[in-house]
């Protein structure tokens, strides 16, 4: 087996005891995948996998490690800002980090991509909810009604503000 075998067969096991609830065994074989990936293409998805399951697993300081180490990856392939990988990877960071009340950090990580996508729902989403916790209510609020009018669906669009209700009180 060669080592894109090998890495694509240790990320399968640790997908599979994450689906079934095995934290344990789902970081060990993520672990190895990274090991053997070094700094191939395919480990910042890895590490952004990883961060998953140490979330699910209640270790959040943990998570936003992993979770930092996914964003360095996908920006060390040149991605740009504007990119979906580097959205996605800023947009799991902030979120950790501002559940760790890391507020500040949470939006300076969410600053590159607004720049660059300043109407993407997902990006908004995060930084409404960021700016509320920072008290900064007339900014979280047009943040929010950003994220709904760019909403791809109304579907999404519902999902954003029963999501976003604390944000959009009056």
């Amino acid at each position: 087996m060669n080592t894109d075998e090998s890495i694509n067969a240790l990320a399968r096991q640790a997908r599979a005891h994450w689906e079934a609830g095995r934290l344990d065994a789902a970081e060990a074989c993520f672990v190895r995948a990274i090991a053997a990936a070094g700094g191939q293409a395919g480990v910042a998805d890895l590490h952004g996998q990883l961060a998953a399951v140490m979330d699910g697993a209640g270790r959040l300081a943990d998570a936003v490690a992993q979770s930092e180490l996914a964003l360095a990856a996908e920006l060390a392939l040149g991605q740009g800002d504007s990119q979906p990988s580097v959205k996605v990877a800023r947009y799991f960071l902030a979120d950790r980090l501002l559940r760790l009340a890391e507020t500040g950090r949470a939006l300076k990580v969410l600053a590159p991509s607004l720049a660059a996508l300043p109407d993407d729902w997902l990006l908004n989403t995060a930084q409404a909810e960021a700016l509320l916790a920072v008290g900064r209510a007339d900014e979280a609020k047009a943040a929010a009604r950003r994220a709904l009018a760019n909403a791809g669906s109304d579907a999404k669009r519902a999902q954003l503000a029963e999501r976003l209700q604390a944000v959009l009180r009056d």
